[in-house]
């Protein structure tokens, strides 16, 4: 049974880390778009946001949980296990409560009278790039501490 939560928590952290990597560079890349065509991207980035990277911080923090229980169980918590805990659940908070509602904000967003991306865009993707940064470093320090740094 553990071998599925372990495939899991595997398959939580590809979902996570690689939407957030084809978010970011469609980002990247939809910044020399027109804004119609900026804003259909920013669509499909909410899309993936979702599905993706909200659904495998999720993925990542149960199953984490369960494979954790019987750490919870001995005398100490292994330092290198209570690190890419509280990294991964930082990140996970950090994806789901501030970066998946953002994405869907700015898939939202519609063009102005003017043919013109609306004001609220500019602040919204300010912070989306910003709290998506940071949840993206959080789960990769995440990652490092229970890769490198297991004894």
């Amino acid at each position: 049974m553990s071998g599925l939560w372990r495939f899991l928590h595997v398959i939580g952290f590809v979902a996570w880390l690689g939407g957030g990597l084809a978010v970011m560079l469609s980002g990247i890349t939809a910044k020399y778009f027109p804004p119609d065509q900026r804003l259909a991207v920013y669509r499909i980035m909410a899309v993936i946001t979702r599905n993706l990277v909200g659904t495998g911080a999720v993925l990542v923090v149960v199953s984490g949980f369960v494979l954790s229980v019987p750490y919870f169980k001995g005398a100490t918590l292994p330092t290198w296990l209570a690190a890419m805990e509280l990294l991964g659940l930082l990140g996970a908070i950090t994806a789901i409560a501030i970066v998946v509602p953002t994405a869907a904000r700015l898939g939202r967003l519609e063009l102005d009278p003017r043919g013109e991306l609306p004001e609220s865009f500019a602040g919204l993707r300010r912070r989306q790039a910003i709290f998506a940064t940071l949840a993206g470093v959080f789960a990769l320090l995440a990652l490092l501490a229970g890769t490198l740094f297991r004894s």
